[in-house]
């Protein structure tokens, strides 16, 4: 062999060889993919990122969400009532927040505390979860919920410790003003509370409109949205830095 056409053999063995090696990194890396609005689909390599690691904190900045509450069946009437179970929601909750606490993530500056943040809101919509679930057969455990003080004043009502059916008539009226039909969303009321079983239709009410549209305002997922929104934004930013995040077709708006 020519001195020419070994040179030549092997600049196309080391050509082959680059070739094969790019083939081999290439065919190492994977994708994962969400959708969150849009379509959005990051490339890793599995020797350097853990995908379960990856998949949860993928989780954690975009959803779907591991730190949401088990949530309430809604209750409007006497039958429905009878048929909650609180225990229930206690047991989810807590299998949630300690799947919660054990999730791993990819190491980003941070992580962690928006973890804590996000384990903070969880047991918080938990613990009023259980309070509205409960305070429906036991009023007094709305009081549980203490965020949640300064809505008292429909606990006494429902309590009988103030008059029940003045707090009903001020609540009605305004929960009936948006209405398309105030009169006749006040007459349908009025019409409930003069049943039977009126005074627990009116608690009932009481619960899921009086306190309830007053304690959701001091949900720690309302009154500390900003604050976690900051820290998860921060975090998105990191990772968009470690990986390169491709995004693909969006929902079309309606």
């Amino acid at each position: 062999m020519t001195r020419g056409s070994w040179t030549g053999w092997a600049s196309r063995l080391a050509l082959a060889a680059v070739a094969l090696g790019c083939a081999g990194a290439g065919a190492a890396e994977r994708t994962m993919s969400w959708d969150s609005g849009c379509r959005f689909t990051v490339r890793y390599d599995p020797a350097k990122q853990d995908e379960t690691r990856l998949r949860n904190t993928v989780r954690l900045l975009f959803g779907p969400s591991d730190f949401d509450s088990p949530g309430t069946l809604p209750a409007f009437e006497p039958k429905a009532v009878a048929a909650l179970d609180p225990d229930k929601i206690d047991r989810a909750c807590k299998a949630t927040l300690d799947a919660a606490a054990r999730l791993e993530f990819i190491a980003l500056p941070g992580v962690d505390d928006y973890r804590r943040a996000r384990i903070a809101e969880l047991k918080d919509s938990c613990d009023f979860e259980l309070a509205q679930t409960r305070g429906f057969k036991t009023p007094a455990a709305l009081r549980d919920y203490q965020p949640a003080a300064a809505c008292v004043r429909f606990v006494d009502a429902i309590e009988g410790k103030t008059d029940l059916q003045q707090m009903f008539r001020q609540a009605v009226d305004q929960g009936c003003a948006d209405n398309a039909s105030p009169k006749a969303c006040v007459a349908r009321y009025a019409a409930e509370a003069q049943k039977a079983d009126g005074p627990e239709r009116m608690r009932i009410y009481l619960v899921n409109f009086g306190w309830t549209n007053c304690a959701v305002n001091y949900n720690l997922r309302n009154t500390g949205a900003q604050k976690t929104e900051a820290m998860r934004s921060a975090l998105e930013t990191q990772f968009r830095k470690m990986f390169k995040v491709k995004q693909d077709k969006c929902e079309e708006a309606d």
